[in-house]
């Protein structure tokens, strides 16, 4: 990361007016956090914690994406239990000093907000994408304390690792988030409109949208996220097995590579007690058919002893 550090702030100093301009876009498009900041000793987190109860759901989001992306997930979950969403690393509204953002970085961080706000297991665990990697090595890490795990169009581990078939694809992938972070400092990703995370929510999130989405520590985290995921990866494969009777459901979605639904029969043998459901839709359950997420949440809350 030392070299792509130095060009960008290089790139900064010779493009300075342009600089600039960026920082100074950054300050007017400024929108406050809908959640709290909790200073912890490496990072200031943004998390969202809403509802009540005796049963804990936390929800991960993936790769590139924060907590308002469960806009449509969590207010119906805190009518019947607490929830924490949170944002990683830089993304969103939270900063962090940490070196390194691997998925282990992650669960360190929910302990955190946990820890702050004094909130005691049992947990139910929810991970989009590559959020799924951190939500089952909480798993792994806590096995007592987690009641249940539900897994939304997860990425599988073997998707980072530096196999024949996967090299191309990821040397192109970091190639571009390199590119991303190395001129974000002059304000090129913004002046091409290429915002990190979403493009769209519910319509009262376009402004938060607009301004964390071009954030130099939101291109900083995309970089440095997939640059660790190949570390995240190797955790996983390090990791103990989940509890075999632990609850698990795996949300596949059908509109999805043949490779990547080969990957989600892999996560669906996880343990003996895993339920397979196959959405209808892209990748994003939660936006485009949020039921699905909420009902097999629902369905864990449920039905724990």
């Amino acid at each position: 990361m030392i070299i792509p550090t130095i060009l960008r702030n290089t790139l900064g100093i010779i493009g300075f007016p342009f600089t600039i301009w960026n920082l100074a876009m950054d300050r007017k498009n400024r929108v406050e956090p809908p959640g709290q900041i909790i200073k912890t000793r490496y990072s200031d987190i943004h998390a969202i914690v809403t509802g009540g109860g005796p049963i804990t759901v936390i929800l991960e989001a993936g790769y590139t994406s924060v907590s308002i992306d469960w806009c449509y997930v969590q207010p119906e979950i805190s009518k019947i239990a607490r929830v924490i969403s949170f944002d990683r690393g830089n993304y969103g509204w939270s900063r962090t000093r940490r070196k390194t953002m691997t998925s282990l970085d992650s669960v360190e961080e929910i302990r955190e907000v946990l820890d702050h706000h004094k909130i005691k297991p049992p947990y139910i665990l929810v991970g989009h994408s590559y959020g799924g990697l951190s939500m089952r090595l909480f798993a792994s890490m806590y096995p007592n304390e987690v009641a249940g795990l539900v897994l939304e169009d997860a990425v599988h581990e073997s998707q980072y690792m530096l196999t024949p078939e996967n090299t191309k694809r990821i040397t192109k992938f970091r190639r571009l988030v390199t590119t991303g972070y190395v001129t974000s400092l002059v304000g090129i990703p913004r002046a091409l409109k290429q915002k990190i995370g979403r493009k769209f929510l519910e319509k009262k999130y376009d402004q938060s949208l607009n301004y964390i989405g071009y954030t130099l520590g939101a291109y900083q985290s995309a970089y440095r996220e997939y640059l660790d995921s190949e570390q995240s990866a190797q955790q996983l494969i390090n990791a103990a097995p989940l509890r075999e009777n632990l609850p698990v459901i795996v949300i596949s979605a059908k509109k999805q590579p043949d490779s990547w639904k080969r990957d989600q029969l892999l996560l669906a043998n996880l343990t003996e007690n895993t339920e397979h459901i196959e959405a209808d839709t892209g990748h994003s359950v939660h936006l485009e058919n949020p039921a699905i997420v909420i009902e097999s949440i629902k369905k864990l809350i449920n039905n724990r002893p």
